[in-house]
């Protein structure tokens, strides 16, 4: 099975990154490669740098690992997003948790003693006072994704107390920015502008939304690969900035007064509208992060890249940095 090998330099670790053709996963491949690390990566669909690799056949996962005996894998390899699998949950938790298990347990087999993990913030209950969410905070998703990503975190949690695999679980905001191919507020936004089409949101604080542009998610993943800490640890990443679903929708439709939107009433949301802002004071602890990518700019940024317009700083949105 052949792996990439996109650098070489003997002081540094070896990194594996599963999901390594993946919107994040080939930014952290890159960025970990282009700092001196020796760094392969998988992915369910292989190319000629990355291995193909289905995590849900454990023999092969344990061949993959004992070959490659990395010192730390980045798990990035998943379904990520609950609309997905919303037809076929029972693949979702095939490939996250199921995917998951295969995953630590090679590890496990070859010594590899360390793992950070992309989980996300889905995994919080939904929190109705919009309080700042701590990694203590009330666990209880309501939908697969969310579900996945805990019963994810519960295997590696087990893993570290009974095999010492230290996890780094990095329950990560809504990524956006170039490159990010699956459907998501943003780009369905940016959709419906391009074919000049109507809009319809919900009203000003009722369907709240925290995204982290993927240059800040890459910087978080990297600074925990930097980062030694025992047993399973999880850790809030996010952007900053704490946005209502309007405010994002007229952001990206700013460079377009003639744009048809609706504002209406609370319609309902999923799971990560209605978590409160991340509190990333472990984040800034353990790993030095501080969110650098203004959000407003950079959602004016894509907006202006697919034509759409440009936007100054959204004079409503909560900065939680």
């Amino acid at each position: 099975m052949m792996s990439m090998r996109m650098g070489a330099a003997p002081s540094r670790p070896r990194v594996h990154v599963t999901g390594g053709s993946g919107f994040i996963g080939r930014a952290v491949a890159a960025r970990l490669a282009g700092e001196g690390y020796e760094v392969s990566a998988s992915d369910l669909h292989g190319s000629e740098e990355v291995a193909a690799l289905d995590l849900r056949e454990r023999a092969g996962v344990i061949a993959h690992i004992a070959d490659l005996a990395p010192d730390i894998v980045v798990h990035a390899g998943a379904i990520s997003g609950t609309m997905l699998a919303i037809d076929d949950p029972a693949l979702m938790f095939d490939v996250n948790v199921a995917g998951t298990l295969n995953l630590v347990e090679a590890m496990r087999r070859a010594g590899v003693p360390r793992l950070v993990f992309l989980s996300s913030n889905a995994v919080y209950a939904p929190a109705p006072s919009r309080a700042p969410v701590s990694e203590s905070a009330a666990l209880g998703p309501s939908d697969a994704y969310g579900a996945s990503k805990l019963a994810a975190e519960a295997v590696l949690r087990c893993y570290g107390e009974s095999h010492a695999i230290s996890t780094l679980a990095l329950r990560v905001s809504s990524v956006f920015g170039p490159g990010r191919v699956t459907p998501y507020l943003i780009s369905q936004t940016l959709d419906a502008l391009g074919r000049r089409a109507p809009l319809t949101v919900t009203d000003e604080r009722s369907n709240m939304r925290q995204f982290i542009h993927i240059d800040d998610a890459v910087e978080a993943v990297c600074r925990a690969v930097e980062t030694e800490h025992p047993g399973f640890t999880p850790i809030n990443i996010t952007g900053g900035t704490y946005l209502s679903e309007e405010a994002i929708v007229r952001i990206l439709a700013a460079g377009m007064p003639d744009a048809d939107i609706t504002v209406i009433a609370d319609r309902g949301c999923d799971d990560d509208g209605r978590v409160g802002p991340l509190d990333i004071t472990r984040a800034q602890a353990l790993l030095g992060y501080v969110p650098s990518i203004d959000i407003a700019a950079a959602l004016a940024d894509l907006a202006r890249a697919a034509g759409a317009g440009t936007s100054a700083p959204d004079p409503h949105a909560q900065d939680t940095r």
